[in-house]
């Protein structure tokens, strides 16, 4: 028995509609973790940040190079960028007590760690302010990454968190 040229037709133009559809569909709700897999993410990316933290409060930017992502690793040679934080005024000194970090989860592999941190300058211990921060964490290779560009650029830009 033939199909009708008319429904034959019709599935024809909506068959590969609809697959894209479902395609399109697919990614979407792949990219929502679980809550396991937050709490995961959130453990894991609160501890590498504390690292982080630590090893800028210490100056020690040889380390905090290899916490960076590749595209700013491609960007920035070990050298200039340990130069470079170097010759900035302002170092982490620790977190505000008055407001824990936060984590804006974007997908799986990105998300923003929110801090308030406290900035002191290096020559004139006296001066410090807080400052808000959004810090870009990508996952590559199994490890999370900072924009090591950001970093040389702190405590006075931040990527945009929206």
């Amino acid at each position: 028995m033939d199909t009708p040229k008319a429904l034959r037709f019709g599935l024809t133009f909506l068959m590969p509609g609809l697959l894209l559809g479902l395609v399109w569909i697919q990614p979407l709700s792949a990219r929502q973790p679980t809550p396991a897999e937050l709490e995961s993410i959130q453990m894991e990316t609160k501890t590498v940040f504390e690292d982080f933290l630590q090893l800028w409060q210490e100056e020690r930017y040889f380390e905090m190079y290899h916490y960076g992502r590749n595209q700013s690793r491609q960007q920035l040679s070990l050298e200039e960028f340990a130069t470079r934080m170097v010759q900035l005024d302002w170092v982490p000194v620790g977190l505000s007590a008055d407001k824990a970090p936060g984590i804006s989860f974007r997908y799986r592999t990105m998300l923003y760690m929110n801090a308030d941190v406290i900035f002191r300058h290096k020559s004139y211990y006296d001066l410090q302010f807080n400052k808000q921060k959004s810090f870009l964490l990508l996952k590559e290779n199994g490890s999370w990454r900072f924009d090591l560009i950001q970093m040389i650029r702190s405590p006075f830009y931040s990527p945009s968190d929206s």
